[in-house]
């Protein structure tokens, strides 16, 4: 993979760390009385086969062994892809990164109990001076967990002159860029690792989460302009059918589009009194917007 050329074992094994902190886990297994280590493992819907060949690619890169990959159907029908790298050695090699990989409490367990315990990390990333390593890391963060959400809104507005006031409506180009996580202390991290690229991150609230976090959002077009010049996702993932507007086309064909239009000159703001109007212009953006993309995953 050329976007990954000239990196070290060293530095590769981060970015399996990254992707076992996203799509990840460390598989383990009770027998008798013991629990032992059995497989690093990722797990993603069934057509984003390109993350897995990533994921081999680094292990084969860093451990000099191939992973076992397989299909299933999981409780809701749905087709998954599971590749699993063997070895308790590999496990250990990985855990030196962080002291654990479960991002997340199980569902009975009190949130406190798994606060107090081991948290994952990507100190690992924040401590290296490799510049280029740290923007890898939050691509593949974005790659694995991540979305960009473009569109164009109608605001209703207000304005008051000489005592009278005046309705219109504006429409806007917004975009934001999203990374979900609901473990507090990787969300601080990933905060801090933006921060140390020259990109402004939030944390994305939501209380249908165990912690009340949902992520972390880039909704600055400058910060939305660096992250992808960096060079967006990693691999040529597609999005889930989450995204009813976007699904199945790749991540890298959103950002290439946000790109073009961020740099065209084309008026993004318009001002009328007749919603109507808007609601022409919205469509016939919307519509330029879809084509942008479209252009881009027909050249994928």
């Amino acid at each position: 993979m050329l976007v990954l050329n000239n990196l070290s074992n060293n530095e590769l094994l981060k970015l399996l760390a990254i992707i076992t902190l996203t799509d990840g886990t460390i598989s383990k297994e009770r027998y008798k009385e013991s629990t032992y280590l059995k497989c690093i493992k990722l797990e993603t819907v069934s057509y984003n086969s390109d993350q897995h060949r990533l994921f081999n690619y680094l292990c084969k890169k860093v451990f000099g062994k191939e992973t076992k990959r397989f299909t299933y159907l999981n409780n809701k029908n749905k087709k998954i892809l599971c590749s699993k790298l063997f070895g308790k050695n590999n496990i250990l090699k990985i855990l030196t990164l962080s002291p654990t990989y479960k991002t997340s409490k199980y569902y009975k367990e009190e949130t406190n109990d798994f606060l107090n315990a081991a948290q994952p990390t990507i100190k690992f990333i924040l401590s290296d001076k490799n510049i280029r390593i740290k923007k890898l890391a939050l691509r593949t963060y974005f790659d694995f967990d991540g979305c960009i959400i473009p569109s164009f809104k109608i605001k209703n507005k207000k304005d008051k002159k000489k005592g009278k006031v005046y309705k219109y409506y504006h429409l806007c180009f917004d975009c934001v860029i999203k990374i979900s996580e609901t473990n507090p202390n990787l969300v601080k991290e990933l905060i801090k690792l933006c921060n140390s690229i020259g990109i402004n991150a939030l944390i994305d609230r939501d209380k249908r989460n165990w912690s009340g976090i949902g992520g972390i959002r880039i909704s600055q077009l400058e910060g939305i302009k660096r992250f992808i010049k960096f060079g967006g996702p990693i691999t040529n993932v597609k999005v889930s059918s989450k995204s009813k507007r976007f699904h199945m086309k790749t991540k890298l064909s959103l950002c290439k589009a946000v790109m073009k239009i961020l740099n065209s000159g084309m008026q993004r703001s318009y001002y009328t009194k007749d919603y109507e109007k808007a609601l022409e212009k919205k469509e016939e953006l919307n519509k330029l917007l879809m084509s942008e993309i479209e252009n881009y995953n027909k050249l994928k």
